[in-house]
């Protein structure tokens, strides 16, 4: 969409058409600002995504994904269709997600043929569909990630969410709650928060990453109540669908998202050395 509006084709813009300015009452918002298109010229990234399934997964997200391109094709609509992560291992049944990162909400059991109604009603018309939007309190907890806790699925909005720091995240939600009565909880908590830390900082060994899975597995075996439970398996489900991302922090100190600031600012430092290295070498 950026380069359409630095070249000579004007942008897309949606809502009936209009451009960023008001053409009359009623356009502007509540403190008569205009209303931003659905798929602003100005954002980064896609506008809507599909998930990308993973080995035994057979939701169909890969038809929704060709409906979304077909669709806007036919439509000379210039929408980027990205890409959302998923791990289920399976047992997703609220699938294909549909995420709107600008606009931080999921669509969930999206089919081929509601894509037309999708594309006219929510992304041209900027309307969001009731039917298909993600509401349920026990699925979410941020905007970006769905977690369920029947199934263990977990799925981002988008390709660049890091899940090590997602898992960091649901560790550092629960942290201080525990009662304490009962050592897997009290002690396990603590001690998996101390390897993820490592892990986004860039220390973090492949002890670590083993510590948080055997602790994971107490935490579901041997506590005295359900909240050891509710705590660990978000944990051990993004590291059983994304191990590769955990072993990328740990055995190369990168963040293939670009989301873990100290990682990010060890690769940054890394491709400095390289590219001088590589100039001395001409030399």
């Amino acid at each position: 969409m950026k380069s359409k509006i630095l070249g000579k084709e004007k942008a897309w813009i949606p809502f009936g058409g209009r451009s960023g300015q008001a053409s009359g009452a009623g356009e502007t918002g509540a403190q008569g600002d205009a209303r931003e298109s659905f798929c602003a010229p100005s954002m980064e990234g896609a506008c809507v995504t599909v998930c990308t399934s993973k080995a035994g997964c057979h939701c169909g997200s890969e038809a929704v994904r060709e409906a979304f391109v077909d669709e806007l094709a036919r439509r000379n609509l210039p929408v980027e269709v990205g890409l959302g992560k998923v791990g289920c291992g399976g047992k997703c049944r609220n699938g294909p997600y549909v995420g709107f990162p600008a606009r931080e909400f999921f669509y969930l059991g999206v089919k081929p043929e509601n894509v037309a109604q999708i594309v006219e009603e929510s992304l041209v018309k900027g309307y969001v569909l009731f039917p298909y939007l993600s509401i349920g309190p026990d699925r979410s907890y941020r905007n970006d990630i769905i977690y369920e806790k029947d199934t263990g699925l977990i799925a981002t909005i988008h390709d660049k969410v890091c899940l090590v720091e997602v898992a960091k995240y649901f560790l550092d939600f629960e942290s201080g709650l525990s009662c304490g009565k009962c050592v897997p909880c009290r002690i396990g908590m603590q001690r998996m928060m101390e390897s993820m830390d490592r892990m986004v900082s860039g220390t973090g060994t492949t002890e670590d990453l083993d510590q948080v899975k055997s602790l994971c597995q107490a935490m579901l075996d041997a506590p005295m109540c359900e909240f050891a439970m509710t705590s660990s398996r978000p944990v051990l489900s993004a590291i059983t669908h994304f191990e590769d991302e955990f072993r990328a922090h740990i055995e190369r100190q990168e963040c293939p998202a670009g989301v873990c600031a100290e990682l990010v600012e060890i690769q940054r430092k890394r491709a400095i050395r390289e590219r001088l290295k590589g100039k001395t070498k001409k030399k």
